[in-house]
């Protein structure tokens, strides 16, 4: 089937899961409590929407399994360099504004390693690479991987402000470059072990500087070590990922990226807009 119509047809399906997946979310929520049956039922749907995409479009699949580690280490130092501008909002989270953002604070601070590492695969690392990678990413390169590279990167991270409504802009910012990066890493090396990997660590990190008060400077240092000296220790890797970027440039997908991405957005908030009314009327 051609791409641009599954994922036509897969966005919408994503976006308005919500309407009709209501009463397995409950029941999943039942039996794994509200956090853990919410994130293992998301989890699992998009399982399923990346399966059934699959089968409608076979040419998605072009995966590798394998995790090319001289791959890794670059593009995370990327991901790393591209946290920066979410820096002030991470200050914020250290002075709770209110009794929502204070338990929000000891709830992380409370986790264990292996409960924030569960939540971080299933709530993020698995969920939103194969959403926002594997699917929409991967249609939309086979018609043009630029444009589907722009619009899912800018779709990734403004989106994220229709959950966090208060985050600043500056970090929403982040979030784009991040999506950029795990975008562009996705379609250099065909890894999705890879980008899950860098999501996933990248979300530890923070958590780690949070709960561990004592080696706060030793995790602060190494990730600056790691942002500075990676790019530079592995040069010719980053030359080539930049080579095939290049190969794949045009202004004509650069500016079908942009109109892709925020028609998107258009789509969601007017969906969310939609509900909002229905939600004053009831």
């Amino acid at each position: 089937m051609n791409p641009l119509i599954v994922f036509i047809l897969a966005f919408l399906l994503f976006v308005t899961k919500g309407l009709y997946t209501k009463p397995l979310v409950k029941a999943f929520q039942r039996k794994f409590g509200e956090i853990a049956g919410y994130w293992l039922f998301t989890s699992l749907f998009t399982v399923f929407l990346a399966i059934f995409v699959t089968l409608l479009c076979p040419g998605i699949y072009f995966v590798r399994w394998d995790f090319p580690l001289k791959d890794f280490l670059p593009f995370f130092s990327l991901a790393l360099l591209s946290s920066i501008p979410a820096i002030p909002e991470f200050r914020d989270f250290f002075h709770p504004k209110s009794e929502e953002e204070r338990k929000e604070l000891e709830l992380v601070k409370s986790l264990t390693f292996a409960q924030a590492a569960v939540i971080q695969v299933i709530s993020a690392a698995l969920p939103e690479e194969l959403t926002y990678r594997y699917v929409f990413l991967g249609l939309l390169s086979l018609w043009n991987p630029l444009a589907g590279l722009v619009g899912i990167s800018i779709f990734f991270g403004i989106s994220h402000k229709f959950s966090h409504p208060t985050r600043r802009w500056s970090t929403l910012l982040f979030n784009i470059l991040i999506g950029f990066v795990l975008g562009w890493a996705y379609l250099y090396t065909g890894s999705l072990l890879l980008v899950m990997g860098i999501h996933w660590l990248g979300n530890m990190l923070p958590w780690a500087y949070v709960k561990y008060e004592s080696a706060r400077k030793v995790i602060l240092g190494t990730a600056a070590l790691f942002a500075v000296l990676l790019p530079v220790i592995f040069r010719n890797e980053l030359i080539k990922a930049a080579d095939y970027l290049s190969g794949v440039y045009s202004t004509g997908g650069l500016l079908w990226g942009t109109f892709v991405g925020f028609s998107m957005l258009g789509i969601v908030y007017a969906e969310l807009s939609m509900l909002k009314r229905r939600g004053s009327k009831a």
